[in-house]
């Protein structure tokens, strides 16, 4: 099995989580919406798999880069 974190795209606050842990997600489904510069902005997952962790919470900042979760895959 191999696996993939999902970086912050931009600085912002997490405003919604749309996953959790131990469930299957797909390529395209909104994963976490940041708000940044008051836009919201879509994360998408690029990958079919299972979200194996969690590293955020609603109303948490993040800065560019930072990892958010991560998706297993086979």
């Amino acid at each position: 099995m191999a696996s993939v974190t999902i970086n912050a795209p931009m600085t912002g606050k997490i405003i919604e989580i749309n996953v959790s842990e131990g469930e299957a997600v797909a390529v395209g489904d909104v994963l976490v919406v940041i708000e940044s510069m008051k836009m919201e902005n879509e994360v998408f997952s690029q990958h079919d798999g299972t979200l194996s962790k969690l590293l955020v919470e609603d109303d948490q900042n993040v800065s560019e880069g930072d990892p958010m979760l991560e998706i297993t895959f086979e």
